[in-house]
């Protein structure tokens, strides 16, 4: 319409915008609008033309209400972390091995990290978690995440795990041993762990707490609370009660540490398709997981594992 073309006379460029957004029809906006809400710059000049959708944009602590991230920097991770909603987002993919002329340092790598467990931590909706890390960082050293880094990770997935919402989660190029997947891990702080060969890992801790601190009720149940938030790995997938998808690639995970998955994953009922694709675990193992998984289980990886012969 002429109205559209040019601003009325007596109007400003910004009252023409708000005109604009006001007068143009619900049917172009339902056609044209989804197109430029996957992008940034668009969603930046929309906001613009007018302070109600400039409002509608943010959440209450003044994050952007996104839906979808896709990141391949690690920039744009620290970028998205600081201005995107965790309460609003629903998927979210950090890829960093498709950016092979990009690569970054660990100690950025490892920091970035932290920051998203911490960000993993205070989201509510997340449905799918998608983390691939590269294979080398710039000076062409195999890329392994620190303890600290591990940790955070952990707390950020045990945080979603409690959510309820996640659908799909891969975790890819990065190194799962099955001392990582059995320390435990609590929010604020690190705890010790036991050898994951010990036969009372999981319960010799708490209970050893409660006796030692038997006679103090405050200081009882501090230590209690404390034993309850400690979580490993493995304690996070088996809370994620909704998941369908889990994809486990390039984790230079071994048999020792295959074997600890079936036990977990069998308690998820909505679990479809387990992709081990590229580790290091004997076809032996992997038979003996698929005769363990519910038949409703597709595993994938069998014909696809890395060996090293020396």
């Amino acid at each position: 319409p002429r109205c559209l073309q040019r601003p009325m006379e007596g109007t400003g460029e910004a009252d023409f915008r708000v005109c604009f957004i006001a007068r143009c029809p619900g049917e172009l906006l339902l056609e044209c609008g989804p197109r430029c809400l996957d992008r940034a710059q668009p969603i930046g000049r929309l906001a613009s033309t007018c302070r109600s959708l400039a409002s509608g944009l943010r959440s209450g602590p003044g994050g952007l209400r996104v839906g979808a991230v896709v990141i391949s920097t690690v920039d744009a991770l620290q970028v998205a972390l600081a201005s995107a909603s965790p309460e609003d987002l629903l998927s979210l993919t950090v890829d960093l091995a498709s950016r092979g002329d990009k690569r970054s340092c660990r100690p950025e790598v490892e920091r970035v990290l932290q920051e998203l467990g911490d960000y993993l931590v205070c989201t509510t909706s997340l449905q799918a978690l998608r983390v691939r890390l590269a294979s080398f960082d710039l000076s062409m050293e195999r890329l392994r995440l620190g303890p600290q880094s591990w940790e955070a990770l952990v707390r950020g997935l045990n945080g979603v795990a409690n959510c309820g919402r996640l659908r799909t989660l891969e975790l890819s190029y990065i190194t799962i041993k099955a001392s990582q997947a059995t320390q435990s891990v609590r929010s604020g702080g690190r705890v010790l762990r036991r050898a994951a060969t010990s036969p009372t890992r999981s319960s010799v801790g708490a209970s050893q707490a409660a006796s030692i601190l038997r006679g103090s009720p405050g200081v009882a149940v501090t230590a209690a609370a404390a034993a309850k938030s400690a979580s490993t790995f493995l304690d996070a997938l088996g809370q994620m009660d909704e998941l369908e998808e889990l994809r486990l690639t390039h984790d230079e995970i071994f048999g020792s540490t295959a074997q600890l998955l079936p036990p977990v994953l069998t308690s998820l009922t909505k679990l479809r398709q387990v992709d081990l694709t590229r580790n290091h675990i004997p076809k032996q193992v992997m038979e003996e997981m698929r005769g363990a998984l519910p038949r409703r289980v597709q595993l994938a990886g069998d014909d696809q594992q890395t060996f090293f012969f020396y």
